[in-house]
């Protein structure tokens, strides 16, 4: 039998709090060897701006095997009403690879890319930081201010998006969620000027984040960008931070931010401090001072959906919620 959940039965089960847990656990076990999570296969279809990315992953010390079969389809939003991203998750059996379940992954995906910034925040973010600046104001956005205001004391947000209104949509729906204040913003520079926690959730093509606008002691996580050819930092701001990645393979491989700062001769790849998980189980530091900037930079694992699809499979049986099918 096969347990189908649906987006919303995901997200009901899957909250920000479990994902930062579950993402963590993940984040550990890949830094102590206990997981495989090779580099995504993609399939681009140029004719519509998308790109579909298969994305398998085990993680041994939580016995979790999945597989994410993701879309990224740039004109969802304006042509479909269609989310940016959209996904499903297959979750095995690790003994004998039988299907467990099969679940939406829009949602999924969401929480799990905010919960690396999450774990990230928790590590790299003065414990003090209380204004967080989301640039970007989909729905990465918001899943980003929720795990930052999970893990520390933000007590109020700006917003700012390159589509109209977006940001002012986003301000009154987080405002109201999260019980805070979150404000429109003018421009992406009294975003970065105005926040200890900067979080990057873009489409942008270039820099949205400028090393002379960064202020002592910032931390900026960056989600957005996953091409060798995009990014949200220039190469001032990524030589300036302390740089801490989900994995060196992948940010060499996919992360523009980090490529394209090493082509312009602004670091070299020794510039990469330590993975998340290295500085999680505290095998390399993560801050060491007041004044350090420090700088996440996620392109997305398949680590991060095994365990946060094992999460929510345990919870839905425990739970009783979808629906079994046999195949």
């Amino acid at each position: 039998m096969v347990l189908i959940l649906s987006r919303s039965e995901v997200q009901r089960i899957l909250t920000i709090n479990e994902a930062i847990e579950a993402v963590e656990q993940g984040f550990k076990e890949l830094a102590a060897g206990h997981a495989q999570s090779p580099l995504r296969s993609s399939l681009k279809v140029p004719e519509y701006d998308g790109v579909v990315y298969i994305m398998p992953a085990f993680i041994g010390g939580l016995n979790a095997l999945a597989t994410k079969i993701v879309s990224v389809f740039m004109r969802n939003p304006r042509d479909y009403g269609l989310p940016t991203i959209i996904g499903t998750v297959q979750l095995n059996d690790y003994r004998t690879g039988a299907p467990l379940a099969l679940m939406d992954g829009s949602w999924l995906t969401a929480a799990r890319t905010g919960a690396s910034s999450g774990v990230a925040a928790k590590y790299l973010a003065r414990p003090d930081s209380s204004a967080a600046g989301v640039l970007g104001c989909g729905v990465q956005g918001r899943t980003q201010l929720m795990a930052a205001c999970a893990v520390l004391p933000i007590r109020r947000a700006l917003a700012c998006d390159v589509v109209l209104g977006a940001a002012e949509r986003f301000a009154r729906e987080m405002s109201e969620v999260l019980s805070i204040p979150v404000e429109p913003a003018a421009s992406a520079r009294e975003v970065v000027e105005s926040s200890d926690v900067i979080l990057c959730a873009t489409t942008s093509e270039n820099p949205v984040v400028h090393g002379e606008w960064l202020k002592p002691g910032t931390f900026i996580s960056s989600v957005g960008s996953h091409l060798p050819t995009v990014r949200e930092l220039d190469g001032a701001a990524v030589k300036m931070s302390k740089l801490v990645v989900d994995s060196r393979e992948s940010a060499l491989a996919e992360a523009g931010d980090v490529i394209l700062a090493i082509k312009e001769g602004a670091i070299t790849a020794d510039h990469i401090s330590a993975t998340i998980g290295e500085v999680a189980l505290g095998i390399l530091p993560g801050r060491t001072s007041r004044e350090e900037i420090t700088f996440f930079k996620s392109v997305g694992m398949a680590v991060q959906d095994a365990s946060a699809a094992l999460r929510v499979y345990n919870l839905a049986k425990e739970r009783g919620v979808g629906v079994e099918v046999e195949i």
